[in-house]
């Protein structure tokens, strides 16, 4: 039984069910069938007699039946006596004794020559004249007529098992194809590992239409997860393998350069540079894991006075925007709280920042602005750098998009996760960032996130 498809065993608990139901109900009709004919007989016979009475008349020893009288009806036997048991009219049927002592206006049944019969007598008195009228009806005609029906119960009852089981084995086929359909489609996605492959099941609404839909909806998420996982790990890969070979090489360089100190301590900074970037980049990717992880138990929410926080951070990147020539111009709001991670805030004030610097022109300026609006901190850092051109704006917050792929992290430090990183920040604070950028003109980024009392 274990080893029997679904349909299979639908179709076999149907069937058993269908024959348990049959075989009561065919059992219960059996059983009352010959009681309800036997009362049947019963009220066709005494209506017979009592009807006989119509057509006949008798007075003073005189008999007269009308030519509408039927001796003979529906098996039922009509005989006339005098009040002296003498038959006067009518034919005794074959094997029954017409002597039968009369009984007034009762049933009997009474078995005569091996034969069963039951009999209704009814008296009819005029003055002083009186006659019997006798129903006689043949018992045995009620058993054949049972088993007749017993007989055709039998014959016809494993063709209605078989009918039974047939439609409802078809009905459970047709109803469990789309099942069908579902386990062809996920095995061939599994076999050729072809995640681009759809149930696609159309035409109802039932619950395995329902079903199919949300296998098709995991689908797309399974294909999106997995896709971005594989342009994740080849990104990674490529960020890391550029500032490993140069670490390598340097090294194998400093080695071939061991008596030249100069040499070795060039080789050695180019190193301790590119070791900096790649912690950073490691850092980043840990942070990025923890966010697809939902792992939120490294944060801690605190209410926070983001407006100090910028003043520091702006202060702390005075100095490498010195060194790019750019100026930052600071505009903020004393006293804005928010209910923060502080090291994510920071985070997120610092990436903008050095975006702003690393894209501006030499003698520009970044401007950093916050101020109250509504019940939201809104934070605004602008540039007059080289902007974003428009088929780019919604690909930035991409992990490791660039708008420029020549600008490898190896020449500006950038490892295009700085941005993908801040909105996630600004999301997971319950605030929304956009960005309005024109070309050789600047951006400027805005983020509004909710005040934290």
């Amino acid at each position: 039984m274990k080893k029997l498809s679904i349909k299979m065993k639908i179709t076999l608990w149907y069937t058993g069910l269908i024959v348990i139901i049959m075989a009561m109900v065919l059992s219960i009709i059996l059983a009352s069938s010959d009681k309800i004919l036997l009362l049947n007989i019963q009220d066709q016979l005494e209506e017979s007699v009592k009807e006989g009475f119509r057509d006949i008349d008798y007075e003073n020893g005189h008999l007269e039946v009308d030519n509408d009288f039927e001796y003979y009806d529906d098996g039922v036997t009509l005989l006339i006596y005098d009040k002296n048991g003498a038959l006067l009219e009518g034919n005794v049927p074959s094997g029954f004794n017409g002597d039968t002592p009369m009984n007034k206006d009762g049933l009997q049944t009474i078995e005569q020559n091996g034969q069963e019969w039951l009999l209704y007598d009814h008296p009819y008195k005029k003055f002083n004249d009186e006659i019997w009228i006798r129903g006689v009806y043949q018992l045995n005609q009620l058993s054949s007529a049972m088993n007749t029906i017993l007989l055709v119960t039998l014959i016809a009852f494993p063709f209605l098992i078989i009918v039974a089981a047939t439609g409802g084995y078809s009905i459970t086929k047709r109803a469990f194809r789309p099942v069908q359909k579902m386990i062809d489609t996920v095995s061939e996605i599994n076999d050729g590992q072809d995640l681009s492959k759809r149930i696609n099941l159309k035409g109802s609404n039932d619950e395995i239409h329902a079903l199919a839909q949300t296998f098709d909806r995991m689908f797309d998420r399974l294909q999106s997860s997995f896709e971005n996982e594989k342009q994740f790990t080849s990104d990674a890969s490529h960020e890391l393998r550029t500032p490993t070979s140069v670490i390598i090489s340097q090294s194998e360089y400093a080695l071939s350069q061991i008596d030249d100190s100069k040499e070795v301590k060039k080789s050695l900074e180019v190193i301790l540079k590119q070791s900096q970037k790649m912690s950073s980049l490691i850092s980043q990717l840990l942070l990025l894991a923890r966010v697809d992880q939902q792992n939120m138990d490294h944060f801690l929410f605190e209410r926070l006075n983001i407006s100090e926080l910028t003043e520091m951070i702006a202060e702390e990147l005075t100095y490498m925007a010195d060194k790019a020539d750019i100026e930052i111009i600071t505009d903020l709001e004393d006293n804005l709280f928010i209910k923060a991670d502080q090291t994510l805030i920071m985070r997120l004030l610092m990436n903008l920042i050095t975006n702003a610097v690393a894209y501006g022109r030499p003698g520009g300026y970044v401007k950093i602005k916050s101020y109250q609006q509504g019940n939201h901190v809104i934070g605004e850092i602008s540039d007059n750098g080289i902007g974003i051109s428009a088929e780019h704006i919604n690909k930035i917050w991409d992990r490791f998009y660039r708008v420029d792929p020549s600008r490898t992290s190896t020449a500006n430090g950038n490892t295009g996760l700085g941005l993908s990183i801040v909105k996630w920040i600004v999301s997971l604070h319950g605030g929304t960032i956009d960005v309005s950028s024109e070309l050789d003109k600047g951006s400027t980024f805005k983020f509004r996130l909710p005040i934290g009392y």
